[in-house]
């Protein structure tokens, strides 16, 4: 009998896997915990680093994409919800991996797909933003990152960026060394310089014999360091500059015409502020009336974006903030007040930014004379042409850029300069063809839809900061299509990663409110109460 029972518990502990199995889940289960909290950092550190660096944030993005792939490779069931852009996404991948197959330059196309692929970052924050609250905590992050931004394009205007050159004789050390006209000095020796008294002690103090290095931008180039050129000026045992009067050319501090922050380019930021001042409307209109603290939180962030794309004096993304603005208003005011209040912000944004543009560049509205109007139209005609003659799958992304002689742009030839097509439908049309383009179409489409479903189903719920966020994100979006025409925003990695971020976010709370709807259908049938169809657009 004993030995019966001994028999049978030994053969009751070799089949009982249960404790390994539990051992097993339960290691899978803090491996997913502990790479979704990675990801968590990750997607904060984007939304820190996306106003200030672009190597950063694409640190941040990878970082993020990489945990978040690892968790999928724990937790599979579930683990990923569907959504009415998962198929557009689809296939304009697909198509774009085609055109750049076909592409006469593999590899400098097959480099344009590194910004294609960025779209995946719309996944990434969809599948990991929960929540309201962590959407929440995302936004009030970037937005202090922006006004940390909008804090250094102030401090650029009130303290300089360099030292600004005019009329430097033949005959003076400076000349002789290259320094010219309109010249700006963003480094003397390793050191940044903004004042002339300044840069008049460091010629004093400066060793015989040694040379002065200098980072120079020639010209009227943008004040960046990656545009800027070394000059060595060099210095003999005779005497020296005692006043700015013997440096045989004048010297003032440089303040840039147009904020640009941390971003390389004016327009760049541009674009990136219409998105945050679209988003940061919605949600002051979400507030306003239902909490103060919030309303003039929303407000002061409004105010503050608002200086700031001011400041970089792009009539583009002025016109396309006001049209993005116009369209959240179209949603949110009843009808009576529409037919007053829009005309009149569409009067004053258009008569605004013409007065502007006469006050501080010297230019209308439309300035057919002015000569980054002209190359940008020689480069739409260009681009129609290119069209015209590689209609499915274009040239090649990058192709132009790489090989510009194959094509005799007009503009190329003119001003010596080879940028983009100014506009991104056909920056997309001559790159990678029709097909693609009417892809991308279809995806800008299908998800501006989706975004004004998701107003209209926000709007019934008591949630202002739901419904804030996806007016705000349905006017960004709008804002972002409309400069897209005159610009090449898509091709922007700063600007774009703005967007699919915000995108993500209108993806999450599309995830958000139909798991709602769902959990508020399961309760109902099992109260026996009759239960109403929940659409989940």
């Amino acid at each position: 009998m004993a030995t019966n029972q001994l028999t049978n518990a030994q053969a009751g502990a070799v089949l009982d896997v249960s404790a390994p199995r539990h051992a097993a889940f339960d290691l899978t289960g803090r491996l997913s915990r502990n790479l979704e909290t990675i990801t968590a950092f990750f997607l904060f550190l984007f939304v820190i680093a996306q106003p200030v660096s672009i190597a950063a944030s694409h640190i941040a993005y990878a970082g993020a994409a990489f945990a978040w792939v690892l968790r999928l490779a724990f937790v599979r069931r579930g683990a990923l919800k569907s959504s009415p852009l998962d198929l557009p996404i689809l296939i304009y991948l697909v198509l774009c991996a085609v055109s750049t197959l076909l592409s006469p330059l593999p590899i400098s196309s097959w480099e344009g797909m590194r910004k294609v692929a960025l779209i995946f970052l719309v996944l990434v924050v969809a599948q990991n933003v929960a929540n309201a609250r962590r959407a929440k905590q995302l936004l009030a992050v970037l937005f202090l990152s922006s006004l940390a931004a909008f804090a250094w394009a102030g401090w650029n205007y009130a303290d300089g960026v360099g030292l600004r050159i005019h009329n430097p004789q033949p005959d003076t050390t400076f000349y002789r060394a290259g320094i010219r006209d309109n010249d700006v000095i963003l480094l003397v020796d390793g050191r940044n310089i903004e004042k002339p008294q300044e840069f008049l002690q460091r010629v004093e103090t400066e060793p015989p014999g040694k040379p002065m290095q200098l980072r120079v931008v020639h010209g009227s180039g943008i004040e960046i360091m990656k545009d800027a050129v070394p000059v060595a000026v060099p210095f003999g045992d005779g005497a020296r500059a005692r006043s700015l009067s013997d440096l045989g050319m004048q010297v003032e501090t440089d303040r840039p015409e147009r904020a640009r922050a941390f971003y390389s380019h004016y327009v760049t930021y541009a674009a990136v502020l219409q998105l945050l001042g679209c988003l940061v409307f919605g949600l002051w209109l979400s507030h306003r009336g239902r909490s103060p603290l919030s309303s003039a939180i929303f407000a002061g962030l409004l105010i503050a974006f608002g200086i700031a794309l001011g400041m970089t004096l792009t009539r583009a993304s002025w016109l396309a903030f006001a049209f993005g603005c116009v369209v959240e208003l179209c949603f949110f005011l009843k009808h009576w007040s529409r037919t007053v209040i829009i005309p009149a912000i569409l009067i004053v944004a258009v008569a605004g930014t013409t007065v502007a543009m006469h006050q501080w560049r010297r230019m209308g509205l439309i300035a057919l004379n002015d000569a980054g109007t002209d190359y940008r139209l020689l480069m739409w005609r260009d681009g129609i042409k290119l069209i015209e003659a590689h209609p499915w799958f274009g040239v090649g992304m990058n192709v132009v850029r790489d090989d510009p002689f194959r094509y005799e742009l007009q503009a190329y030839k003119k001003y010596g300069v080879l940028l983009h097509f100014h506009s991104t439908p056909i920056e997309i049309g001559v790159e990678l063809g029709l097909l693609v383009l009417g892809a991308w179409i279809a995806l800008m489409a299908a998800y501006w839809l989706m975004l004004a479903r998701l107003v209209a189903r926000s709007r019934k719920m008591d949630d202002p900061f739901r419904y804030g966020l996806s007016l705000g994100i349905l006017g960004a979006t709008s804002a972002f299509l409309a400069s897209s025409v005159v610009h090449y925003d898509f091709g922007d990695s700063v600007v774009v990663f703005l967007f699919w971020f915000l995108a993500g976010l209108a993806l999450a709370l599309y995830h958000q409110l139909n798991a709602k709807a769902q959990r508020q259908l399961r309760q109902e049938e099992a109260s026996g109460l009759p239960t109403e169809s929940v659409g989940t657009t």
